[in-house]
């Protein structure tokens, strides 16, 4: 089986990734899978055309192999790790993460983007993710989590030039943090423009990820 390096940036395959890992090897996993299931019910016909341009060359993940991820994900969890998974509002509304039972949801965060006006959608529009904080058992808080500042309605810019679908590298931070110990490995099989591991390793931690498309 293909070894991974740390710290570094590579092209690679999620479940792949994620299989090469030893069990309970991590306290904290990020997942942020390129899902379809939202503009496939939506249908708008206009996708690679405009603003979507970028993120519709993206490879998208199906259902099934985001489900196998998250099976492995929590096998590589250490008891009462957590993984941090971003999903969107159709996902989070139908309940797709429901379809795994192990590890269990705990809290949310919604992160707000700040773009103005948003993006276009049927009734509401679209500002920006939610963040679904999961936990392997056994379920602990008080000493896992150590910052109880991070607000669950998160407002923070990001720069989509780095990457279709940067995420908000202030609260990842935090999370880390809050999280985790110097010398503690982050994972992230979906790794996008790799700010996890940037911020991993501000912040004294052990990176290993993956993304299918590493040249951005």
């Amino acid at each position: 089986m293909k070894q991974y390096g740390r710290n570094i940036i590579q092209q690679g395959d999620a479940l792949e990734l994620l299989r090469s890992l030893p069990d309970g090897c991590t306290p904290l996993v990020f997942f942020d899978p390129q899902f379809r299931e939202c503009l496939d019910k939506l249908a708008y016909g206009n996708e690679g055309k405009s603003r979507q341009k970028d993120r519709h060359t993206l490879p998208a993940m199906s259902s099934n192999y985001i489900d196998a991820c998250c099976c492995e994900i929590a096998r590589v969890l250490t008891p009462s790790g957590y993984l941090m998974r971003w999903i969107d509002k159709f996902g989070l509304c139908e309940g797709i993460h429901l379809r795994i039972t192990e590890p269990k949801r705990v809290d949310l965060i919604s992160w707000d983007n700040g773009r103005m006006p948003g993006g276009n959608g049927w009734r509401s529009r679209y500002c920006g993710d939610h963040l679904l904080v999961l936990q392997k058992k056994p379920k602990a808080a008080k000493a896992t989590w150590r910052d109880h500042g991070i607000r669950d309605r998160w407002i923070e810019k990001v720069d989509r030039g780095v990457h279709p679908h940067a995420k908000p590298l202030g609260l990842i931070k935090r999370l880390i943090a809050a999280t985790t110990h110097p010398g503690d490995l982050v994972v992230d099989p979906a790794a996008g423009s790799f700010g996890v591991m940037h911020a991993a390793i501000e912040l004294g931690r052990e990176f290993v990820g993956v993304d299918i498309c590493a040249g951005f």
